[in-house]
């Protein structure tokens, strides 16, 4: 959802750079390039918008950093001292879902897009009914000879609908499947009638419907970016004037006053009445004088397809131009469930929290009590004899501090002489201001290095007491025999780095048959992922390499 979001709104940003580009330089371009060039060249941007994925390039020239609510969680289980136990991913249960802002966002980009969509099509169907109510077929022999040779003349040979429209104030095209002529029930001249039946033939020909039908679409994806309207305009005035080069094409001067007349004749009766999936004849006010002068110039023009490549080569571009990431700062504290578990028992370790108002998003990796993003949470309870485990979770982008509330007076002994503080969380409540502000932020941000194992058994309960009090370099000993080794020194700063027979690991599993699994990952990456071989009497073997 997030990466479709900045995708999204990278391409928006960059495509609309250069639309505004394009739009300031194509009075420039109108003295040495073609009509038709420079309308086809806004095709490739309305394609460059549709589809918003393209190469990126980490060498930028501009880099667009769109904040992001995902940060990556400093979490801490533990109170520094080393606690080893295992965990039984079977016994985990799922973690609820939640909303993030990502969603948020979608959501309101897709209801916008529907409702873009829906006003339009609804408006496009209300035209057409109101058309077919007050059209009729031309009987008039005159005009039907007429627009039968200028189809001849234009090479359509396809049966296109002409017809007489009370509602039209201008003549227009509808229809994508079975195209029609609607014609306004005025009283055209012989000569108009050509210009007019040949000005929409052409724009059949063309595929004019099915470019603004892609306009649209573009439209509809960017509705919240307003360089999109300025786009649509732009684009029906370079329609109309590649339309009327196309009409007035070898014609003498007089040929192209009498098409002038007709174009400022349709003006006296233009009506607002017209839909983004029909063609006009007659484009605007504002945009009339640049349309004349432009029927009038008669100086040759090179045919555009330079500028049309150059658009393609642009567009494609944008991603050595422009790339967009999520600014996402990373934690460098001590992760707990180290290795591509971290995600998954982090998950359910929050399940507990649930009925309280706290919820985890696996997606974000962020914590929210009562739908509000959490800052800084903690809860830690006793597990052995001046011991504690738990665990801190912080987020800077976060407005709320919570920890968790157990009542301690009733823990109970386990056999083994650990604490079992299952069952005994009562709640989950929101720090005063007073008591966050007392604590050292900076340690929470950049707690200190220590090297910390901790994983655990059946939902968090510590069961294994030999490991108590041991380092990860005491504890990864117990695998030397078998070609594993700790280093705590590592290139990142880290916990440190795991190696098999000198290679370094990318993630060391211990998963004993019995149902338990200890993991832990080097700092620094690595290539290769190992784990350890049992017999059937449950004795460690070996250490294989996992493909």
């Amino acid at each position: 959802m997030q990466g479709f979001i900045i995708k999204l709104l990278t391409c928006s940003i960059t495509m609309s750079a250069l639309a505004l580009f394009y739009v300031v330089i194509t009075p420039l371009l109108e003295k040495r390039c073609s009509a038709k060039g420079r309308y086809y060249a806004w095709l490739v941007i309305v394609v460059g918008l549709i589809i918003p994925f393209r190469p990126q390039f980490d060498n930028a020239i501009v880099k667009v950093d769109i904040p992001s609510e995902t940060v990556t969680p400093i979490i801490k289980i533990g109170n520094g001292t080393p606690v080893a136990a295992t965990v039984n991913t079977a016994a985990l249960p799922p973690s609820l879902p939640s909303i993030s802002i990502w969603h948020i966002v979608f959501a309101v980009w897709l209801a916008g897009m529907i409702i873009f969509l829906a006003h339009h099509v609804i408006k496009h169907y209300r035209f057409l009914k109101l058309a077919v109510r007050w059209s009729e077929n031309i009987a008039d022999e005159r005009i039907l000879a007429l627009f039968q040779n200028i189809s001849a003349e234009t090479g359509i040979y396809k049966q296109i609908g002409l017809k007489l429209c009370a509602s039209a104030g201008s003549p227009m095209m509808i229809g994508f499947a079975n195209p029609q002529i609607l014609l306004p029930k005025l009283d055209f001249t012989q000569d108009e009638l050509r210009f007019i039946l040949k000005h929409e033939l052409v724009h059949y020909k063309r595929k004019d419907l099915w470019y603004k039908g892609l306009v649209l679409i573009a439209s509809a994806i960017h509705w919240f970016n307003p360089i999109s309207y300025l786009m649509v305009r732009a684009i029906d005035a370079q329609c109309e004037l590649s339309c009327d080069e196309e009409i007035v094409r070898g014609a003498d001067a007089d040929t192209r006053q009498l098409y002038t007349k007709t174009i400022i004749g349709v003006i006296i009766h233009q009506s607002k009445l017209k839909t983004a999936l029909s063609t006009n004849f007659y484009g605007g006010k504002k945009g009339m004088k640049k349309r004349i002068f432009s029927i009038m110039d008669v100086s040759k023009k090179n045919a555009g397809a330079a500028l049309i490549c150059g658009a393609l080569i642009i567009t494609i571009g944008t991603g050595l131009a422009f790339t967009a990431s999520a600014s996402t700062p990373q934690a460098n504290g001590n992760t707990a469930i180290l290795g591509p578990e971290t995600t998954y028992v982090m998950s359910a370790v929050y399940e507990r929290y649930k009925e309280y108002g706290l919820t985890f998003d696996k997606e974000t990796d962020n914590l929210y009590f009562n739908g509000e993003l959490v800052r800084y949470f903690e809860d830690y309870y006793p597990v052995s004899d001046g011991g504690s485990a738990g665990f801190d979770y912080f987020n800077k982008n976060g407005t709320v501090d919570v920890r968790g509330v157990r009542d301690l007076s009733q823990i109970t002994r386990n056999a083994d002489g650990s604490y079992d503080p299952s069952g005994k969380l009562t709640g989950v409540e929101p720090y005063s201001q007073g008591e966050f502000d007392a604590r050292d932020i900076e340690k929470l941000i950049n707690p200190p290095q220590s090297s910390t194992v901790a994983y655990a058994e059946n939902n968090m309960s510590y069961s294994d007491p030999k490991n108590q009090g041991r380092t990860i370099s005491q504890i990864i000993s117990d695998y030397k025999d078998y070609g594993i080794t700790f280093d705590e020194n590592s290139i990142t700063g880290g916990l440190g780095n795991v190696y098999y027979e000198g290679q370094l690991v990318k993630t060391f599993i211990d998963e004993k048959p019995s149902g338990g699994v200890f993991s832990l990952s080097s700092s620094d990456g690595g290539n290769i992922k190992v784990r350890t071989v049992y017999d059937e009497n449950e004795k460690l073997t070996g250490v294989e390499v996992v493909s």
